[in-house]
């Protein structure tokens, strides 16, 4: 099975509260055109390293952005994601009571903003690495996470 990587989007990738830096994307006029909202910066960089870990890259958000829109916009900024599960498809395949649930979608780590999910993780066994939008540092936590082989990461029962 694939070792998978998630990143949520509100506040920790997409500005929803917090004003952190963002990427230039890779086809600016495309990304005009297409409208739509702002990648974090550093994101192009830890979905990099993240692939040449070995890791698949998807975002898992409580958003009801679809899939295609947040397929785009990572499209425009050179990022190729290998899955997406947003509100709709997490309320059609979770059966855990909680706001996240990386497992059932076979997520070895969830990069999140939120304590509260990194608390469910905990409760429910799965990894959250905790990137708050004001940490400059981010990516270079991302690459501690996932920086072993992808069998050594996905075997860790504790978060980061």
């Amino acid at each position: 099975m694939p070792v998978r990587l998630a990143f949520d989007l509100d506040n920790t990738l997409i500005r929803n509260n917090y004003l952190f830096p963002l990427e230039q994307p890779r086809w600016p006029l495309l990304a005009r055109l297409f409208g739509g909202e702002g990648l974090r910066q550093g994101i192009v960089q830890a979905a990099r390293f993240c692939r040449a870990q070995g890791w698949e890259v998807w975002v898992y958000t409580t958003s009801y952005r679809s899939a295609w829109y947040i397929r785009r916009l990572f499209w425009l900024h050179g990022i190729r994601l290998d899955g997406v599960v947003n509100q709709q498809w997490h309320d059609r395949h979770v059966r855990v009571r909680c706001t996240k649930h990386p497992p059932t979608f076979g997520i070895n780590l969830l990069v999140d903003d939120s304590e509260g999910v990194r608390l469910e993780g905990e409760r429910y066994g799965f990894r959250v690495l905790v990137a708050p939008p004001e940490d400059a540092e981010w990516v270079a936590a991302v690459r501690r996470a996932v920086g072993g082989s992808p069998a050594e990461s996905a075997g860790e029962s504790q978060n980061p």
